[in-house]
């Protein structure tokens, strides 16, 4: 397994040719610490830190859209963009949530990032790490280690297809909110309020 030790690191894939490329599939796992992420809310409660694995794509196409638990949106297996999201894991007491890039040769770029939705103050309480798995058994894997205070979304890794060659590289940069993120990488997004 590689790890991408700070941002700006980054790894290609081996993943030489064309034919390679469109049977091939990348995963990737959010996950983080449960019982270190507790905080209270009305009358005393417990809410547990819940975390939510999205991305925001654009594809060679031109198409561009963004794949989060907040809205609802879960991709699709089998039609555009082929990018799916597994689930919403409220808690992180399960093995966290899972995103696939099942077409990487129709993606242009790719950027993987964690929001906190509710129950933690920042990334330090609650130890997200991302793993990137690919089918040709390449594993790569990153922490979110570097917070920075009262930011509750990172963007945490991009991949990048340039001619074929895919790349993965940590981001892990800090913002404020999903504008600010799509501010800085430039994809143009109009956004709303949303909930789930």
């Amino acid at each position: 397994m590689l790890k991408l030790e700070k941002a700006g690191d980054s790894h290609q894939l081996n993943l030489s040719k064309s034919e390679d490329l469109e049977k091939s599939t990348i995963s990737v796992n959010l996950d983080w610490e449960e019982l270190k992420s507790v905080k209270r809310g009305l009358f005393g409660k417990k809410i547990p830190a819940d975390l939510d694995l999205g991305c925001m794509y654009e594809l060679k196409n031109g198409e561009k859209g963004v794949i989060q638990p907040l809205g609802k949106n879960f991709g699709s297996k089998n039609s555009s963009p082929y990018i799916y999201l597994d689930k919403d894991d409220r808690t992180g007491a399960t093995a966290g949530e899972n995103m696939y890039v099942f077409r990487p040769d129709l993606i242009s770029r790719v950027m993987f990032f964690a929001l906190i939705y509710q129950g933690a103050p920042d990334f330090q309480s609650v130890q997200g790490r991302m793993l990137f798995k690919v089918s040709n058994n390449e594993q790569i894997y990153l922490e979110l280690n570097n917070p920075h205070a009262n930011c509750p979304f990172c963007a945490a890794a991009t991949i990048l297809n340039n001619n074929n060659k895919i790349s993965i590289t940590k981001d892990e940069r800090y913002f404020g909110g999903h504008r600010l993120a799509d501010k800085y990488y430039k994809f143009g997004f109009n956004w709303t309020a949303g909930s789930k």
